[in-house]
């Protein structure tokens, strides 16, 4: 197991370099100039040119960017070209509610899914089936955007149960972006809940235990989910993984003070400094989250505990 944790974390080194230089090249083909933002109105020719140089951003591309590579290997992500700050700092201050609001909407998406996607399968081809399937179909096509605004329609302008935006009302102000999250992400987890329980509840040993008595319920909690979570195991890391790099239209929505705005904002702003280091850490962050999904393997199926131990 050890083995296979460091070969993955190994493997995220020439991820992570190219990466960085994608991104990095596809910043200098952008549009716009962060020195003409900085710089005074009035500024001479020889004037701008130095804060070029002050900044770092003299220079082609390739060079610009091993410079930036060069400090990225001492583990300096450099700082900010429009805040003037450390990225480290900026990107690990907006962190917290990013998380924050990645396990709500998967705690919302479970409570949704899991309960849905088992009852299609156990009552396959009936109304419930329907139903389930016509609610993750709805979750899954209905945009963000407009559910978002639905919800601060109905909660915080007519009912005022809750804020419309920010982050200072502690847990009330992240229930309704983790509602708006979390059904887009109920609506595939729903039908992934739904096909690997089809492909187990019919299998040998359930019919097995039903003729030894045991109840319906203990054979689908005890037995059928068990077996059947491997492919939703998958689907929650990859969701987890995406929620951490910043749900943008979410965040900007509700003004979250995420970073997904952040990265966003970078962007807009030309600061390649901050952008890539973000997009470099959401990297990071989504590598480490399916790694843990791996690992998660081993405990749910032994033979592939068993595969790890070789």
């Amino acid at each position: 197991m050890l083995r296979y944790v460091l070969q993955r974390l190994l493997m995220m080194i020439p991820v992570l370099v190219c990466v960085s230089f994608v991104v990095f090249f596809l910043m200098d083909l952008a549009p716009g100039d962060i020195v003409l933002q900085i710089a005074p109105q009035d500024a001479t020719p020889e004037q701008i040119e130095q804060i070029r140089e002050e900044l770092g951003l003299n220079g082609t591309v390739f060079e610009r960017y091993f410079r930036y590579l060069k400090g990225l290997l001492r583990g300096d992500m450099g700082e900010s070209l429009s805040q003037k700050r450390p990225v480290a700092d900026i990107f690990f201050e907006r962190l917290p509610r990013t998380i924050e609001l990645a396990f709500g909407s998967i705690i919302v998406a479970i409570i949704i899914a899991l309960p849905l996607g088992i009852l299609a399968a156990t009552n396959h081809r009936s109304w419930i089936d329907g139903v389930s399937m016509t609610t993750s179909m709805i979750g899954v096509s209905m945009p963000n955007f407009w559910f978002g605004l639905l919800l601060i329609m109905a909660f915080s302008l007519h009912w005022k149960l809750f804020p419309s935006f920010g982050a200072d009302a502690g847990i009330k102000s992240l229930i309704l972006p983790a509602i708006t999250l979390g059904t887009e992400q109920a609506g595939t987890l729903t039908r992934i809940t739904r096909s690997s329980m089809l492909e187990v509840i019919r299998q040998d040993y359930l019919r097995t235990a039903r003729a030894k008595g045991v109840p319906e319920k203990t054979v689908i909690r005890k037995h059928a989910l068990k077996n059947a979570l491997i492919p939703i195991i998958t689907v929650l890391g990859s969701t987890l993984g995406n929620a951490f790099g910043g749900a943008v239209t979410t965040e900007a929505i509700f003004a979250w003070p995420g970073v997904g705005r952040l990265t966003v904002k970078a962007v807009n702003d030309r600061d390649y400094t901050l952008a890539c280091g973000c997009i470099i850490m959401f990297t990071i962050i989504l590598n480490l989250t399916l790694l843990v999904v791996d690992i998660a393997y081993a405990f749910v199926d032994p033979r592939i505990k068993a595969q790890y131990s070789k």
